[in-house]
């Protein structure tokens, strides 16, 4: 038999702590349901833990997609809720799971946990799958017994994140695909259709509209420097690849992408929905308020909004209210910040955030359909206009050599 460190909670909700003798985890587990109480952690104490600095043999740890995490935390969250102990829960989902990549996470975090290292080390060994939400959420989870609920708030967080993320793909991917058409067919026109063209006009001692001069320019442009054009785009591309990856290309990306009319509310609300979100999370979990400022500032990837959560924090630090920085912001909407300072008068910031972040959700949501209302009218006149133009173009110089034939 071993001996087995556990963590637990007894009939009244309090946390309990204590050592038992047993062969297996399950065996543990059982033994402290027999006795009423309802198991939150299961560790042998003879086993050796590791490093705190360790990493899994793959440098940045396992990824997997964000709908699989999404379904396995869902998993553990119920069986934690039923009683099952963690590295029981573990188990059972790694040997349920069918994807290569998901089970050998899930059996890499049931070693961890049964090495005796806390869940929210065993997660932070794979970055790429769990964001520091997750694993902060777990941490403040080890620490009030309350696994089953925080897992399921990390859950409910990454769900709205991806619905979210999945509006704003959605609104953006239509008008880019149209744009992508528009302009390949114009090249299409210009590089194949207009040369033919060329060849029937010039035979014809007429005067050329200034649109089908302008247009034959133009294709004889592109046919005669089609490699040029080809490699310096290529050029371009790499170029500005590595430039927008630089501080002085990123920011002056993102100040393009928050400022650009119609897409520019939408990229605002979004980071602004997420950052509340992520605050109400996990100050409803009973995290630390700068230390949620600070993670929803490491998890924005937008400089200008990782400007504004940094000077939160220190604001914070400094002894003023969330809402005093907010104020001052043009990033933030002057109602947002009044309901906040409002919370912090009632002392209910924590429930009040995760209100002002659904409210905040459900202005993105409304904007992206009132843009997409308009997106579709407005992207088939601009490929009418262009590609009726060019038709035009084309079809001016007939009439004119109808004009000619007639007259002679």
């Amino acid at each position: 038999m071993r001996t087995f460190a556990y963590t637990a909670r007894d009939g009244q909700g309090n946390a309990v702590t204590g050592t038992l003798m047993a062969n297996t985890v399950s065996e543990v587990g059982q033994m402290l349901r027999n006795d009423g109480k309802y198991p939150i952690t299961v560790r042998p104490v003879d086993d050796v833990s590791l490093p705190a600095d360790s990493r899994s043999t793959s440098g940045m740890g396992i990824k997997i997609s964000r709908a699989e995490l999404i379904q396995f935390s869902t998993q553990i969250a119920i069986m934690a809720e039923t009683g099952v102990t963690l590295s029981e829960a573990l188990e059972c989902a790694a040997a349920q799971a069918v994807k290569p990549a998901v089970k050998a996470l899930l059996e890499d975090l049931c070693r961890q946990v049964q090495a005796g290292n806390d869940f929210s080390f065993a997660l932070a060994r794979h970055p790429r799958t769990f964001p520091r939400l997750y694993v902060t959420l777990i941490k403040a989870s080890e620490k009030s017994g309350m696994l089953s609920r925080l897992l399921s708030r990390a859950t409910e967080y990454l769900r709205d994140e991806q619905e979210t993320l999945r509006r704003v793909k959605g609104a953006l991917t239509y008008p880019g695909i149209m744009l992508a058409f528009a302009v390949s067919t114009t090249i299409f026109l210009l590089a194949f259709v207009l040369p033919k063209f060329t060849a029937i006009y010039s035979a014809k001692a007429a005067a050329l509209p200034l649109p089908t001069r302008v247009l034959m320019g133009m294709s004889d442009f592109l046919v005669s420097n089609a490699l040029l054009l080809v490699f310096g785009a290529a050029t371009l591309a790499v170029v500005a690849y590595f430039f927008f990856r630089t501080p002085l290309g990123s920011r002056i990306w993102y100040y393009v992408q928050i400022r650009v009319p119609l897409i520019g509310p939408v990229y605002r609300k979004l980071h602004l929905a997420r950052g509340l979100r992520m605050l109400g999370t996990m100050s409803g979990a009973g995290v630390n308020l700068v230390e949620c400022v600070n993670t929803a500032r490491d998890l924005c990837d937008n400089t200008y909004y990782r400007e504004l959560w940094t000077n939160v924090a220190d604001q914070i630090q400094t002894g003023k209210q969330l809402s005093d920085p907010m104020f001052t912001s043009p990033l933030v909407p002057r109602s947002i910040a009044q309901m906040l300072h409002a919370a912090e008068k009632g002392g209910k910031l924590g429930s009040v955030m995760e209100q002002v972040a659904g409210f905040s959700e459900q202005e993105l949501k409304e904007t992206i359909a009132e843009l997409t209302k308009y997106i579709e009218p407005a992207m088939i006149l601009v490929m009418g206009f262009i590609i009726g133009g060019v038709a035009m173009a084309l079809l001016l110089p007939i009439f004119t050599i109808s004009k000619v034939m007639a007259s002679g």
